[in-house]
C-alpha cells in the first residue's frame, strides 16, 4: 500500500524529515512565538521574618544577605560542637540537584537534533542502493530513530550516574544531623531561636499563642545539621536551591527558601564564606597601585566568627531559584565548625524534619 498521492509528490528526504519533526517532542509554534515575546521574569521578593531581630545587620542588597551578631551564645555554640563530636560525624552528603532537569533537557535535546539526523542519514544509506520507495524511507527513519534514541538515552543516563559520583569531591568536609531534641539544650535553642527569626507576623501573635507559631515555623525546618571542616577540607561552589525541588525535593519540603548558617568557632585564617557571584567594593586609598578616588571591587566573604549567624535566601517566597547566591566554603586552615538549618516551602516531615513529639513537646 502506498503513500496519498500528494504526499507521494514530495521529495522522499522532505518526507522523512517532517515525520522525524512530528514525533520528537517540541513546543508547538504558537507556544514558542510566545516565549520569545515575553521577557523572563526576575526573581521576586524573599520570604519575610522579623527584621528587627537583635544583632541583625544587612550585608547586601538584592539578594539580601544578612549577618546576625552573637545569634547563640559561646557556651551553646561549644554544646553544639561536643553533642556534634559524642553522635559522630560522617562525610558529608552531596546531593545532584537537578539532575531531572538536566535529563529531561538533554533527552530533548539530543531527540530533536542529533538522534533525528543520525536516523534519518542512516535509512537514506539503507534504501538508496536497493530501490526503496518512499515508505521504506519512512519506516527505517522511524525505525533507526527508536534504536538511537534508546542508545543515546542509556548514554545520558551513565552521563547523569557518573556525574553524581564525581560531584561528592565538591564537599570534603564531615558532618551530622541533630533530629532529637530532647534533653539536648543546645539543638533545642538554636531551633528555637531560627523560630523567632521567622515569626514576623504580629497579628499571628494576636490569635495565636507564641508557641504555636514557633512550632508551626519549626515544621518548615530541616533538622539542624553540624559541620566540620578541618585543615584543607572546602566545599565547593554550589546551590542550596533546587532547580527542580517541585519533584526532587518533594519528599523534604520542597524548595529551600531560607538559609541559617551559625559559626560555632573563631577562624583566624581560612575557612571563609564566599559568594562568587557577588561584589562588595572598599576604598583602595591605603593599596600600592591604587589612587585615592579609586574603588576595588572584591567577592563578597563572611568571616567565621563565634556566635554569629548569616542568614540568605537560596530562592524567592515563591520557590524561583536564584541563581546570584550561589556560595562555596573555602579551604580551611584553622578547625572550622558550623550549625545549619534549612527552612522549606512545606512541611519537612521526618527523616529529614522534626517529628510532631519533638514540635510538641520541645519547641515553644
Amino acid at each position: 500500500m502506498g503513500l496519498p498521492t500528494g504526499i507521494r509528490r514530495l521529495p522522499p528526504l522532505l518526507i522523512a524529515v517532517l515525520l522525524l519533526y512530528l514525533i520528537t517532542p517540541a513546543r508547538s509554534f504558537s507556544q514558542a512565538k510566545i516565549s520569545s515575546s515575553i521577557s523572563i521574569p526576575t526573581v521576586g521578593p524573599r520570604i519575610p521574618f522579623n527584621e528587627e531581630f537583635k544583632g541583625l545587620k544587612k550585608l547586601y542588597s538584592d539578594p539580601d544577605i544578612f549577618v546576625i551578631e552573637q545569634f547563640l551564645n559561646p557556651s551553646l555554640c561549644e554544646d553544639l560542637i561536643a553533642c556534634a563530636l559524642e553522635k559522630k560525624l560522617e562525610r558529608s552528603p552531596v546531593a545532584y540537584a537537578g539532575w531531572s532537569d538536566d535529563f529531561k533537557d538533554l533527552i530533548e535535546i539530543s531527540s530533536k537534533g542529533p538522534v533525528a539526523w543520525i536516523a534519518l542519514v542512516s535509512a537514506w544509506f539503507q534504501v538508496k542502493d536497493n530501490g526503496g520507495t518512499q515508505l521504506d524511507l519512512v519506516f527505517h527513519s522511524l525505525q533507526n530513530y527508536a534504536i538511537v534514541f534508546v542508545v543515546v538515552t542509556s548514554f545520558i543516563g551513565l552521563y547523569i550516574y557518573t556525574r553524581a559520583q564525581g560531584l561528592k569531591s565538591l564537599r570534603s568536609s564531615t558532618s551530622t544531623t541533630i533530629d532529637d531534641l530532647s534533653n539536648n539544650l543546645c539543638a533545642r535553642t538554636f531551633v528555637q531561636r531560627a523560630a523567632e527569626l521567622f515569626s514576623y507576623n504580629a497579628d499571628d501573635l494576636l490569635l495565636q499563642s507564641t508557641s504555636s507559631i514557633l512550632r508551626q515555623e519549626a515544621a518548615f525546618f530541616e533538622a539542624p545539621t553540624v559541620i566540620k571542616y578541618e585543615k584543607d577540607q572546602i566545599l565547593a561552589p554550589h546551590y542550596d536551591a533546587n532547580r527542580s525541588a517541585e519533584t526532587e525535593d518533594a519528599n523534604r519540603g520542597g524548595q529551600t527558601l531560607s538559609t541559617l548558617i551559625v559559626y560555632l568557632n573563631d577562624v583566624e585564617k581560612g575557612g571563609l564564606t564566599r559568594f562568587g557571584k557577588l561584589f562588595s567594593s572598599r576604598a583602595t586609598g591605603n593599596l600600592k597601585g591604587y589612587n585615592d578616588d579609586e574603588t576595588l571591587y572584591e567577592n563578597l566573604v563572611i568571616q567565621p566568627k563565634k556566635g554569629d549567624a548569616l542568614l540568605f535566601f537560596p530562592a524567592d517566597r515563591f520557590g524561583k531559584f536564584d541563581e546570584r547566591v550561589e556560595h562555596e566554603g573555602m579551604a580551611a586552615v584553622d578547625e572550622k565548625y558550623i550549625a545549619r538549618i534549612w527552612k522549606h516551602q512545606s512541611r519537612v516531615p521526618p527523616p529529614f524534619g522534626l517529628s510532631e513529639s519533638t514540635l510538641r513537646n520541645e519547641i515553644g
